[in-house]
C-alpha cells in the first residue's frame, strides 16, 4: 500500500541547460541563435537538422556537439546524445555548462552515480553553480546523506534558497541529519505557503507519511485537495493517509469518490478493500478485490491480499485458487506455495496439499509453521507422521500453540488423554480464555472419569462461546455425569434453540467463480438458488421472505407481492410479517404493506416500531386522520423521536402547522443527537418558509453534532433563503475546505451565485461539481447553461450542450425548456426554439419569460401577428398576477431541492 509520490517541479531531473545560453562569449553566430531559439521553442527536429548541417562543416565544434546532445536528450535518444556529449567533453573537458548538461543527461536515465560524478566536476570548476548544487542536494537526500545535502543547499543564491521546493529539500536533509524538530518547524512554515500550491502540500504530506504521522498527512492532503479538488492522485493519497490514521469512514468515502470518477482503478478498489477489511467487512473486501484482480490480472499484491481475505472468511478452496494465480506470477515465493498447500488441506484436497507442503518442508526443514501445516494435512491419512512432524514443530517453537492443540487432539483421539492434558495446560497458562483449549481440557478429564473437574472448564468454555453446539454438548454431558440433570437440561435446551444455522458452515469454494460472473448472472443465479431451495423446503417462510425482498429489489413488484403472500400463508409470526410489510413500504407499496402490518399489530402489545410502520402505511392509503388514530396507539412510554416526527408530518398534512411544529420540537427534545431529525426539521421549516427557525434548529445541531457536513450544507441553504448570503458563502467555503471531494457544496455554491447574477464566479464552481461526479444532477447543467449565456453569450454550442443534458435528466421542467428555447433563439434555430418554448408553456402557461422568448421567435420568423399575441398575453398575465415568482429569477427553494442532497464523500 504505497502512497503516490509527486516530484517537485524545481527538482525534476531533466532541467537541461543550453550551452549557448550560459556561455560568456558575446559574439554568438546567427546559426547558434537559430538553434538555441528552435530548441527553446521545442522545435527539436528543426534544431537537429541545423546542427547536423553545422557539424558537417565543423565536426569538432564543441558547442555544436554539446547542443546536439541537448537536442537528442529532449527526444529521449540518450545513447546517441551521450556520443555527442563525450566528443564535446574531449574537446572542452573543463566546461561547467557541458558537464552540467551531462549530469542532467544521466539523471534523465536514472543513473544517479554517473550524474553525481558529473555534477561534482561542475562544482569543482564553479562552486556556486545553482543547478549542480541543487541536483547534488537532491541526490544526497536520496542517498540518506543529509549533511552533504545541507552543504550543497547553502551554496545556492539566497533568493533560490527561499524557494518552497528548496526549503522542502532542506527539511528532508535536516531530518536525515537527526534534526527532525527543526525539519518539522520548517514544514509548518511551508504549509502556510501551500494554500494555493497543491504540489507543495502533497510533498509535505508525503514527508509526514514517511514519519508515520498520518493524522498530519491527512490534514495536509486535505489542504492540497482544497486547492485542486479534482486531482484524483491527491484524493487517493488522502484516502491512504486516512486509512493509516485509522479514520476508516473517511477513507471509505474518499476511495468511493475516486471510484466514482475512475470505476476501473485497481489501486482504489484494493485500498477500499483494505478499508472494508479494517472495518470487519471482509466479504465486501473480497468483492472489490475480485474486481481489481480482473482489471489487473498481473498484480500479485492484489491476489495476495485476496487470498488472505478469503482465508479469514473460511473460503479455503478459493484461497487456494487465489494463491495458485499468485504463484503463476511469482513462482519462486515458497511461503505462498506453503499457504496454498494449507488451504488445499482445509478444503479437503489432500493430494494437492501434501504435494505443496512436503515440497516446502523439504526446502525448509526447520520452519515450525511448515511442519505444523504438513502435520495437519497428514492427520487424515497418517497420524504417526503427523505426530512426528508436530513434535518437530514444537521442539523448534515451544510457543506454537496451534501445534500443541493439534497434538493434544491426536493424543485424545488415540486414547491418551493424559498426554493431551499436558499440552492443553501449557496453552491455558498463556491463554486462559481459549475456549477450544478449555473444551479439550474438559473432554480429556471426562475421558479420565473426572466429570466434576471437567464441568468447570466446560462451563467457562460455554460462557465464552455460548452458541458453539459442540461445547454445549460436552458441557451437558459433563453435567449429566455429575448428576446435575436440571442444569444439563437447560444446557441441552440452549443447544436445541440454536437450530440448524447455515452460518456455522462456511462454504469452501465457489465464491470466486460466482463473483467472476457478470452482475446480471450473479443475481440470476441467486434467484435460481433461492427458488431451488424453496422447491426443496416449500414450508420455510424465511426463504419466501428472502425471495420477495429480492424480487422487490429487481422491480418485479407483482411477483414479490405473490411471494410475500406465501409467507402470510406459512406463518403468523408478527416479526416476520412486519419484515414483509417494512420491505413493501421501502419499495413504495403501502397498500400491500398495510395488510401485513395490520396482521403484525393484531396482538395486544405490538412492537412500537411495527405500529409506527403500520401508521405510515395507513397515512399513505387512508389519509392523515386514520393514520393519527393508529399512531397514537403507541403507549406514551414508547414514543420516541420517530413517533413525533411522523406525527408532525401527519399534522402538517391536516393543515395543523403549529401543532406539527410542537410535535417536531418534542421529537428533537426526545433524541437530540440523531442527524436525520435535524435534516427533517430543517426541510419542514424551509418548506413553510420559516428560514430563521430552520437556522436556529441547525445551530443547535452545530452544538450537538459538530462537523456534520449535510447539516452544514442545509444551514448554508437556509442562510441564503433567509437573505444572509455572505454567511451562507462563508459556511460553504468552510465546507469546501473540510470536504473538498464532495460535489454537492459546489452545486449549492454555484446556484446561489448564479441566482445573484454572479455568473462568472458561478461557472467554475458548477464545472467543478461536474468534475467531482455530479453528472446526474439536472440542476448543475441548467445553471451552467444559464451562466454560459451570460458570461460567454457567443458560446452557444456549450450552452446548448449543457441545457440538453439538463433536459435529458428532467425533460418536463418548464424552466429548463424555457432556457433551451432562448438558447435556440440565440443560435437562430427558431423551429427548436418554438418547440421548446411551447412545451414550457404547456407546463406553466403563465411563465412570462417563456412568452417573451416565444414572441421574439415569432418575430424572427416574420409571424408578427403571433408575436403581438404573445405580448398581449404577457400584459394580461401581469395584470392578473401582481407579483410573479417564476422564470430564471425564481427563488432558490424551487430548484435547490433539499431531498437531492446526497451523502458527502467523507464524514
Amino acid at each position: 500500500m504505497l502512497l503516490k509520490r509527486v516530484l517537485p517541479r524545481a527538482l525534476m531531473c531533466c532541467a537541461l541547460v543550453l550551452p549557448g545560453a550560459v556561455a560568456q562569449n558575446k559574439a554568438r553566430s546567427s546559426n547558434y541563435e537559430q538553434v538555441t531559439a528552435a530548441l527553446q521553442q521545442a522545435k527539436v527536429t528543426e534544431a537537429e537538422a541545423a546542427l547536423r548541417e553545422m557539424l558537417r562543416g565543423r565536426p569538432d565544434d564543441a558547442r555544436a556537439l554539446g547542443l546536439m546532445g541537448v537536442v537528442l536528450d529532449a527526444q529521449d535518444r540518450y545513447a546517441e546524445a551521450e556520443y555527442y556529449y563525450l566528443r564535446a567533453f574531449r574537446i572542452t573537458p573543463n566546461s561547467a555548462s557541458l558537464l552540467n548538461n551531462l549530469g542532467n543527461h544521466y539523471l534523465a536515465q536514472q543513473n544517479a552515480g554517473r550524474a553525481r560524478d558529473a555534477f561534482l566536476k561542475v562544482v569543482a570548476i564553479e562552486p556556486d553553480h545553482p543547478n549542480a548544487n541543487l541536483q547534488l542536494a537532491q541526490l544526497s537526500v536520496a542517498a540518506k546523506d543529509g549533511g552533504s545535502a545541507i552543504r550543497h543547499l547553502q551554496r545556492l543564491p539566497p533568493q533560490e534558497q527561499q524557494a518552497p521546493a528548496v526549503q522542502f529539500l532542506r527539511a528532508q536533509a535536516l531530518d536525515l541529519s537527526g534534526e527532525r524538530s527543526v525539519a518539522r518547524q520548517l514544514l509548518l512554515e511551508l504549509e502556510k505557503q501551500g494554500d494555493d500550491n497543491a504540489r507543495l502540500s502533497t510533498m509535505i504530506g508525503m514527508m509526514y507519511v514517511d514519519w508515520k504521522e498520518y493524522d498530519d498527512a491527512e490534514r495536509v492532503f486535505t489542504l492540497a485537495l482544497a486547492t485542486e479538488p479534482t486531482n484524483l492522485e491527491i484524493l487517493h493519497n488522502l484516502g491512504l493517509a486516512a486509512l493509516r490514521a485509522g479514520h476508516f469512514a473517511r477513507a471509505k468515502d474518499v476511495f468511493e469518490a475516486v471510484l466514482q470518477k475512475r470505476p476501473d482503478d485497481p489501486d482504489a478498489l484494493q485500498d477500499l478493500g483494505r478499508v472494508y477489511a479494517e472495518m470487519g467487512q471482509k466479504d465486501q473486501a473480497v468483492v472489490l478485490l475480485v474486481r481489481a484482480s480482473k482489471l489487473a490480472p498481473k498484480r500479485d499484491d492484489i491476489l495476495m491480499f485476496l487470498a488472505h481475505m478469503l482465508e479469514e472468511l473460511g473460503f479455503y478452496g478459493d484461497t487456494a485458487l487465489a494463491y495458485d494465480r499468485y504463484l503463476k506470477l511469482r513462482p519462486s515465493d515458497a511461503m505462498a506455495r506453503r499457504e496454498r498447500g494449507f488451504a488445499y488441506a482445509r478444503s479437503g484436497k489432500m493430494d494437492e496439499a501434501l504435494a505443496d507442503l512436503q515440497w516446502y518442508v523439504g526446502m525448509y526443514p526447520h520452519d515450525p509453521g511448515g511442519l505444523y501445516e504438513l502435520a495437519i494435512a497428514e492427520t487424515v491419512r497418517d497420524t504417526d507422521k503427523a505426530l512426528d512432524h508436530l513434535n518437530q514443530a514444537i521442539a523448534l517453537d515451544a510457543d506454537l500453540h496451534s501445534a500443541r492443540h493439534a497434538r493434544a487432539v491426536l493424543h485424545y483421539q488415540a486414547g491418551q488423554p493424559n498426554l493431551a492434558l499436558k499440552d492443553v495446560e501449557v496453552i491455558l497458562e498463556k491463554e486462559p480464555d481459549n475456549a477450544g483449549a478449555l473444551d479439550l481440557l474438559g473432554q480429556s478429564l471426562l475421558a479420565l472419569e473426572q466429570p466434576e473437574r471437567a464441568a468447570e472448564p466446560l462451563a467457562r468454555a460455554a460462557q465464552l462461546s455460548p452458541k458453539d453446539p459442540k461445547i454445549l454438548t460436552h458441557y451437558g454431558r459433563a453435567l449429566l455425569r455429575t448428576g446435575r440433570k436440571d442444569e444439563a437440561n437447560k444446557v441441552f435446551a440452549a443447544f436445541r434453540q440454536l437450530g440448524p444455522d447455515p452460518g456455522r458452515r462456511k462454504p469452501y469454494e465457489g465464491l470466486l467463480r460466482y463473483l467472476s460472473l457478470p452482475e446480471a448472472e450473479q443475481r440470476a443465479q441467486y434467484e435460481a438458488n433461492l427458488r431451488r431451495m424453496i422447491s426443496l423446503n416449500s414450508r420455510d417462510p424465511d426463504l419466501q421472505l428472502r425471495l420477495g425482498v429480492f424480487l422487490l429489489s429487481e422491480d418485479k413488484h407483482a411477483e414479490a407481492i405473490a411471494a410475500l403472500g406465501a409467507v402470510a400463508d406459512l406463518t403468523r409470526d408478527a416479526e416476520v410479517l412486519a419484515q414483509c410489510g417494512r420491505a413493501l413500504l421501502d419499495h413504495g407499496e403501502p397498500e400491500a404493506a398495510r395488510k401485513f402490518l395490520e396482521a403484525a399489530v393484531a396482538p395486544k402489545s405490538p412492537v412500537a416500531d411495527t405500529q409506527l410502520d403500520y401508521s405510515i402505511a395507513v397515512f399513505h392509503t387512508a389519509g392523515p386522520e386514520a393514520a393519527l388514530g393508529e399512531l397514537d396507539k403507541i403507549p406514551p412510554s414508547q414514543r420516541q423521536a420517530d413517533y413525533y416526527l411522523l406525527r408532525a408530518q401527519i399534522l402538517d398534512a391536516q393543515g395543523k402547522f403549529h401543532e406539527a411544529v410542537d410535535s417536531l420540537h418534542r421529537g428533537l427534545a426526545t433524541v437530540p443527537t440523531r442527524a436525520f431529525l435535524y435534516h427533517q426539521a430543517a426541510e419542514f421549516l424551509i418548506k413553510h418558509q420559516r428560514y430563521l427557525e430552520a437556522i436556529d434548529f441547525l445551530s443547535q445541531a452545530d452544538r450537538v453534532l459538530p462537523s456534520s457536513p449535510v447539516l452544514m450544507l442545509i444551514k448554508a441553504i437556509a442562510l441564503e433563503l433567509a437573505g444572509r448570503k455572505e454567511e451562507a458563502l462563508r459556511l460553504l467555503a468552510d465546507i469546501h475546505f473540510r470536504w473538498p471531494e464532495w460535489p454537492e457544496p459546489y452545486v449549492a455554491h454555484g446556484i446561489i451565485l448564479a441566482s445573484h447574477a454572479e455568473f462568472a464566479e458561478a461557472k467554475p464552481l458548477l464545472e467543478t461539481a461536474l468534475a467531482l461526479g455530479a453528472t446526474n444532477d439536472a440542476r448543475v447543467y441548467y445553471y451552467l447553461a444559464w451562466a454560459l449565456t451570460r458570461v460567454a453569450p457567443e458560446d452557444t454550442i456549450n450552452a446548448q450542450q449543457a441545457i440538453e443534458e439538463a433536459l435529458r435528466l428532467a425533460p418536463q421542467n418548464a424552466a429548463f425548456l424555457c432556457l433551451a428555447g432562448k438558447i435556440a433563439n440565440a443560435r437562430r434555430d427558431y423551429e427548436t426554439a418554438q418547440n421548446r418554448l411551447t412545451a414550457a408553456l404547456q407546463l406553466e402557461p403563465d411563465m412570462v419569460e417563456a412568452h417573451e422568448a416565444l414572441s421574439s421567435t415569432y418575430r424572427a420568423l416574420g409571424e408578427h401577428g403571433k408575436a403581438d399575441a404573445e405580448r398581449e398575453r404577457i400584459v394580461h398575465i401581469k395584470r392578473r398576477v401582481a407579483s410573479t415568482d417564476q422564470g430564471e429569477n425564481a427563488p432558490l427553494k424551487h430548484l435547490l431541492f433539499l431531498e437531492a442532497i446526497s451523502k458527502p464523500s467523507v464524514r
